[in-house]
């Protein structure tokens, strides 16, 4: 089930998850996601790829 169609109203009425949740929407978690250099990776799975279907070919 894909989760960008979720549209589900709900209630919060305990104070402290109110807060919680408020704290938590105006100061979001920063993902870091790890650079890498895509030509380098896409050259390497071009090659992975020749190598996989080129002894296929032998069978």
């Amino acid at each position: 089930m894909a989760t960008t169609s979720f549209n589900k109203n709900f209630v919060v009425s305990d104070k402290k998850s109110i807060r919680q949740l408020k704290a938590d929407i105006n100061s979001p978690r920063k993902v870091f996601i790890k650079e890498y250099d895509r030509k380098a990776e896409n050259a390497k799975g071009i090659k992975l790829l020749k190598q996989r279907l080129s002894s296929l070919a032998h069978c």
